[in-house]
């Protein structure tokens, strides 16, 4: 029941004032206006006819040129680059509903009585957790609609925009845990929203960089491995006809972008480890930041109690 009641006013707090009204309506409206410019786009530049899919098929033992891929994968790009849109959005907004929210209660006083009054550090880093996803769910609700695009379009498989939307609910969970556990280290509020879109950006590009800087070494294969953790990768991956067509199109000398994991007899999709590690990394966050502002916890306490025990 009281975590019920620290949720409460978790989300009350969350929701107090115009900002996440505002932010809803310009990602709802950024959102409209990039399905706008792809319909803009294809009208312009149409690299496959009107006629049936099988047109846009090439011969397997021949390259497939961009715009056949375009053609034949057309809803699962247009999906692909929605939910890349709404990932980047999350990023940037993310921060604001978690990384201030333990500083500003430790900084009133506030987090030290809900300590003593729920008695859990576990309830209240659950409550702040929630507390963060449930606003930047709702903004990124508003830019929801625009998906039905890629359905327009047509060529887009239901378990495979599935998987996307999985990965995806799990970053977001993610970046949330980040923010949370900057918010407990940090001092200020702007020291914990640097911090947090650093580790954020961190995550997002990393792999990418450090992916292309093996390429370019030369270790392609380590490069495919570095690259399958980036979760704009494992956004790729969810759809594996269009990831394999899109590396042999624009990178013909690279080795096939990994998609599945191999453990033993077992194959694991690329997509699915990654929301494993991802959902992994935001528990241990999570649970970090537990310790962190539980004042008793055994591990901040443990050398006390050694040399109790050592003087009885």
């Amino acid at each position: 029941m009281r975590m019920l009641v620290l949720l409460r006013w978790e989300l009350t707090q969350a929701m107090r004032g115009l900002g996440l009204h505002l932010a809803v309506t310009l990602v709802a409206l950024a959102s409209v206006g990039l399905v706008g410019a792809g319909i803009f786009a294809m009208d312009l530049w149409s690299p496959f006819p009107s006629t049936a899919a099988s047109a846009f098929r090439t011969d397997s033992s021949t390259v497939p040129q961009l715009s056949a891929v375009v053609g034949e994968h057309r809803g699962g790009i247009a999906f692909l680059i929605i939910l890349i849109w709404l990932l980047v959005l999350a990023s940037l907004i993310g921060p604001a509903f978690s990384a201030g929210a333990l500083v500003r209660d430790r900084r009133t006083g506030r987090l030290d009585r809900v300590l003593v009054d729920t008695s859990r550090a576990e309830a209240v880093t659950l409550a702040k957790l929630l507390a963060g996803l449930v606003p930047l769910g709702l903004v990124l609700a508003g830019g929801g609609p625009s998906a039905s695009f890629a359905w327009l379009v047509g060529g887009l498989a239901t378990q495979e925009a599935i998987a996307g939307v999985a990965v995806l609910l799990v970053a977001l969970v993610l970046i949330v845990a980040i923010g949370l556990l900057c918010s407990a280290l940090a001092t200020t509020e702007v020291s914990a929203l640097v911090a947090s879109y650093f580790f954020i950006g961190l995550i997002l590009f990393g792999p990418l960089a450090t992916g292309v800087g093996l390429a370019l070494a030369g270790l392609r294969g380590a490069a495919m491995t570095v690259l399958a953790f980036d979760p704009f990768v494992a956004l790729l991956s969810a759809q594996p006809p269009l990831a394999g067509s899109l590396i042999r199109t624009l990178l013909p000398d690279w080795p096939g972008l990994r998609l599945v994991w191999a453990v033993g007899r077992t194959r694991i999709p690329v997509w699915a480890a990654d929301v494993l590690v991802y959902a992994l990394v935001a528990a241990a966050l999570v649970w970090a930041t537990t310790v962190l502002i539980e004042p008793l916890h055994p591990l901040k306490t443990w050398r006390l109690r050694r040399s109790r025990g050592e003087t009885s």
